[in-house]
C-alpha cells in the first residue's frame, strides 16, 4: 500500500469529544483513489470514507501544500508519452488535451501532481512495459 495523508481536527458527532481524522490519497493492490477517516476514541464511533480517483479537491491540494508536487521520470527504453496521457485520463479524468499539456509542463519540470498520483501512473506505465520513476518536480532528469 501507497499512500499520503493529511491530519485534521472534528468534533464526534456522537459525543462531542475531539478527534483526530484522517485524509488523503493511497494505492491498495494496484487501484488508485482516496480516504477520509475517524475515530472516536471515547465513545467508539468510526468514519470510514473511500472512493476511486484524486478524491476532493482541497484533500489534493493540501496534499501538495504538504509533501510538494511530483512527476514520471523515463529511467531508460522508449518514451511512453502517448500511453502516459492515456493513463492520465483514466487515473485523474484529463481530457487529451490537458493531459498533453500537463506531460508537457512536466517534462519541463513542472509537478503533474501529488506523489500518490504520480506513482498511479508510473505503475500503470510498468505494466505497460515502459521503465519510469516516481521523482520530485523540479529534479534533474
Amino acid at each position: 500500500m501507497i499512500y499520503r495523508a493529511l491530519d485534521y481536527q472534528l468534533t464526534c458527532s456522537k459525543c462531542g469529544h475531539d478527534v483526530t481524522g484522517s485524509r488523503g490519497q493511497q494505492i491498495v493492490a494496484e487501484e488508485f483513489g482516496w480516504f477520509d477517516e475517524w475515530q472516536c476514541e471515547n465513545c467508539g464511533l468510526v468514519s470510514d470514507d473511500y472512493g476511486d480517483g484524486p478524491g476532493p479537491e482541497d484533500v489534493r491540494q493540501g496534499l501538495l501544500a504538504k509533501f510538494g508536487g511530483f512527476r514520471a521520470r523515463l529511467v531508460e527504453g522508449r518514451d511512453g508519452t502517448v500511453a502516459a496521457a492515456r493513463h492520465l485520463r483514466e487515473i485523474l479524468d484529463y481530457s487529451p488535451a490537458e493531459a498533453i499539456g500537463r506531460l508537457k509542463a512536466a517534462k519541463a519540470g513542472e509537478p503533474l501532481g501529488t506523489a500518490v498520483e504520480v506513482e498511479a501512473l508510473v505503475q500503470a506505465l510498468r505494466r505497460d512495459g515502459y521503465a519510469y520513476e516516481t521523482v520530485a518536480a523540479g529534479s534533474e532528469d
